[in-house]
């Protein structure tokens, strides 16, 4: 049966994954001052991550609009997966809504009918990449559209999203951090690890003095985690930091050999809010 993943350009990609033409990445805009960037696979985000740094006024987003969701549909798709950033963090979620209803008006003048269903990940990166992997499974699977709805409510309730970053500016800037000061922070040369909070925001579950002890104390979060009950994937997105990365796989490899883990780089949106050496790691529970 044919599907399609629609996935707004917040959630990660591996090679794999772009290859196969059930997902189609919807890009959003990004704007450094007076310039607006495609989150696009044109885009190279080491440039991007300077021009960040070289400015000192408004760096933001802006999420897809309805159009290029639709533009996006097959029309030869019975179900489509419209699969969002964090509706707290990007109005994607709202956009990918309205798109739906447009996509099934378009669909019923075709004469046919397509199941569309809408995610709100409440997170971003390395979470929207696990859900997409997690309806590829299903769908592989031969599950029902109706059971992977469900399947889907249930993994964004139980899912884990947490990350370390080195530079928490990106976050500041745009007043995604409640409670934790960037400057302060940097100071006391303090990394907090920070979660999604389950309603799609961001809070702090641990913090340590430097950024090797904040990989220590997320790798043994991420292993209790994983003791008590994740089968599988784990997913680690990296900001141009594979060593860090492969050093959290090989961790759990080594006590859950079982367990899949697959590495991915984060694409535009998430490497700036992440900033070179950020490291967020996606996993959940079974179902």
């Amino acid at each position: 049966m044919r599907y399609q993943i629609l996935m707004d350009s917040c959630g990660d990609l591996s090679e794999e994954m772009k290859e196969r033409g059930e997902i189609v990445s919807v890009p959003l805009r990004i704007r450094i001052g007076k310039e607006e960037i495609n989150d696009d696979e044109s885009l190279d985000s080491r440039e991007l991550l300077k021009k960040i740094q070289a400015e000192p006024g408004m760096v933001g987003s802006s999420c897809p609009s309805p159009s290029q969701y639709v533009k996006c549909r097959d029309k030869e798709a019975e179900r489509i997966y419209v699969l969002t950033g964090s509706s707290v963090l990007t109005g994607s979620y709202m956009s990918g809504r309205l798109a739906a209803e447009i996509m099934r008006e378009e669909a019923e003048k075709e004469g046919h009918k397509q199941h569309i269903c809408v995610v709100d990940s409440k997170s971003a990166s390395a979470g929207q990449t696990l859900l997409a992997m997690k309806i590829i499974q299903w769908e592989k699977e031969g599950k029902s559209f109706q059971d992977i709805r469900k399947l889907l409510k249930h993994t964004v309730q139980n899912m884990e999203t947490r990350f370390v970053l080195e530079n928490l500016d990106m976050l500041e800037r745009n007043g995604r951090l409640v409670g934790l000061k960037a400057k302060l922070a940097e100071a006391l040369r303090i990394c907090p690890i920070l979660k999604a909070n389950g309603e799609g925001g961001i809070s702090q579950c641990g913090k340590a003095r430097g950024i090797k002890k904040a990989l220590s104390l997320l790798q043994k979060q991420v292993m209790k985690e994983v003791s008590a009950g994740i089968t599988g994937p784990v997913v680690i997105s990296h900001c141009h930091c594979p060593e860090r990365a492969f050093f959290l796989k090989i961790a759990i490899h080594e006590k859950f050999p079982d367990i899949a883990v697959r590495i991915v780089p984060t694409r535009g949106i998430a490497s700036m809010y992440a900033g070179k050496g950020g490291i967020v790691v996606a996993y959940a529970g079974a179902v």
